[in-house]
């Protein structure tokens, strides 16, 4: 008799569950369920404990069931914000001219420069000797302008111990740039949005701007950049 009776109250109580479950609103008819799970995990598991079944730790870690969902939840909503922030600092800027490419990494903190043409083509400029850094100086100051001006900008940058100079920049000699070479300067992708492409603008003059250990000619890149991208 007494199994009758559970039965019948059990039955009642399913039968209640679901009559106010499809009274419910969508939006908050998955939270009522979550909850449903929760007592129904944590009901089974302190029976269990009661009739020793199931040691105690196992309803404790019952009751951890909603923190779970919790940080699952977290964690499928940050994953976007995460990539972006990560995108963000690992993306490098990438400077180019006739001669050069120089990139640097704010993840790393990290500069490099690789020559693209002549007989050094994809060289390093960290493995060039002083002499040889000097003679490519003055090679590039006599045949391309803008390439020896970025090359006095990576010397700066990388902290070289002698001392290089860019007289009589003017920096609206260097503002002819492609879209792709825009991209490439700001270091975001080519269907960033223009507020995409604000930030990263105001993020790099943040950090390569000539007060803050940049050069004129990259903070000139990066307004070029700016300008083209946004109409």
């Amino acid at each position: 008799m007494p199994k009758i009776i559970l039965l019948l109250a059990l039955l009642i109580g399913v039968w209640y569950w679901w009559s106010y479950l499809r009274r419910l609103p969508k939006d908050k008819s998955r939270p009522f369920l979550w909850k449903t799970g929760f007592w129904l995990v944590l009901g089974i598991a302190s029976y269990l404990v009661l009739t020793g079944r199931m040691h105690w730790l196992g309803a404790g870690l019952a009751a951890l069931v909603p923190l779970l969902r919790s940080v699952v939840l977290w964690g499928f909503r940050a994953a976007p914000l995460m990539r972006l922030l990560g995108r963000f600092k690992s993306t490098p800027s990438q400077f180019r001219t006739q001669n050069l490419v120089v990139t640097i990494n704010f993840a790393s903190g990290q500069i490099s420069g690789e020559i693209i043409t002549g007989d050094l083509a994809g060289k390093q400029l960290s493995e060039l000797s002083s002499d040889e850094i000097k003679t490519l100086s003055q090679q590039l100051k006599e045949t391309d302008k803008e390439s020896y001006v970025l090359l006095q900008a990576y010397l700066l940058r990388s902290g070289s111990s002698e001392e290089h100079t860019t007289n009589n920049f003017n920096p609206g000699s260097y503002n002819e740039i492609s879209k792709a070479e825009a991209y490439e300067v700001l270091g975001i992708s080519a269907n960033s949005s223009q507020q995409e492409v604000i930030k990263a603008h105001k993020r790099l003059m943040q950090r390569l701007h000539p007060d803050r250990g940049g050069s004129d000619y990259l903070a000139a890149k990066i307004n070029a950049a700016k300008d083209l991208l946004i109409k």
